[in-house]
């Protein structure tokens, strides 16, 4: 994949976006939607890079947090933050593809199981990754940490996401949210002087 810097977007300063384009540009990657396993190889790659994003981070008590930290037409990278009691409620990532590695602390994730009705689930710690694909249903939530930190990679990028409840039927979809309204949700914005 051979990007412009013009083609990324990015909420970060724009020296970690140039940063994060020569990052993203030394993987080599291929045209068009990315695998699970590929998308692993971007969150791996960023993660080891902490002077990227370390300083970026904002702990909110509030509500979650997330930054943007670097999104072509192919897919997007984000940096999550958790604090304690929070959740990312039952969701799918509206068609794409994801993964994710945990950089501090530890978070623990529910998914619905195969039988579209049961969860699983499983606790990541640091340097622990997770994948998935398009028809993924889970719960993320906030286990260790101060506060917990995640990077996560989507392909294509988020367009939406669809929440639903979890009944004795199993799932059933309750909204979905446009990734540009989900994220004017955000108590704290991202703000960065160049």
């Amino acid at each position: 994949m051979s990007l412009k810097f013009a083609e990324r977007v990015s909420e970060a300063p724009h020296d970690r976006a140039e940063q994060l384009h020569k990052l993203v540009e030394s993987l080599k990657l291929p045209d068009g939607r990315l695998s699970p396993e590929q998308l692993e190889k971007v969150v791996h790659a960023v993660a080891e890079r902490r002077e990227l994003y370390e300083d970026l981070i904002v702990a909110d008590e509030e509500s979650r947090w997330w930054l943007l930290l670097y999104r072509t037409p192919s897919f997007e990278v984000k940096l999550l933050t958790w604090e304690k009691d929070q959740s990312s409620d039952w969701h799918d990532h509206g068609g794409s593809s994801g993964a994710f590695r945990v950089t501090a602390g530890s978070l623990l994730e529910s998914h619905r199981a195969a039988d579209s009705v049961g969860t699983d689930s499983a606790s990541f710690e640091v340097g622990e990754c997770g994948s998935f694909g398009t028809d993924y249903v889970h719960d993320v939530v906030f286990e260790s940490g101060d506060p917990a930190v995640s990077i996560h990679a989507y392909s294509p990028p988020l367009s939406g996401l669809t929440f639903y409840d979890r009944t004795r039927f199993g799932f059933v979809a309750r909204e979905f949210i446009e990734e540009e309204r989900r994220s004017s949700f955000r108590t704290t914005q991202p703000h960065y002087e160049d």
